[in-house]
């Protein structure tokens, strides 16, 4: 797994489900370090809604940007599931320079601006 800000190597992922009221955790479910999070997201939901008999009750889900995808909403909208998903920013602001053009420069640690 290569992040930055964090350190390369193996890892794994904990993908924790919360209630939403009082963010009890009701369910985690570990993956490799590069399993994206929205990927297990439909299977855990699924399990979340079985295990504490939510099949009548289950009215909305509220995830952060990382979640919106075409197949969660899909999903969302097969199992008549209001989601909630966090704004994602697409296009970076103003005047910042992507972070893609800036190259390493490993003898001096350092990174240099184009």
């Amino acid at each position: 797994m290569v992040r930055d800000g964090k350190p390369e190597g193996f890892f794994y992922l904990d993908h924790r489900t919360v209630d939403h009221k009082y963010n009890i955790i009701t369910d985690v479910h570990i993956t490799a370090g590069n399993v994206h999070d929205s990927v297990p997201y439909v299977d855990r939901l699924d399990h979340i809604v079985k295990k504490f008999k939510f099949e009548k009750s289950l009215e909305a889900v509220a995830l952060d940007a990382g979640y919106f995808t075409s197949y969660i909403c899909k999903k969302m909208q097969e199992k008549s599931i209001y989601a909630v998903i966090g704004r994602r920013a697409f296009t970076p602001a103003k005047g910042l320079i992507a972070k893609w053009r800036f190259k390493y420069d490993a003898e001096k640690n350092v990174y240099i601006c184009p």
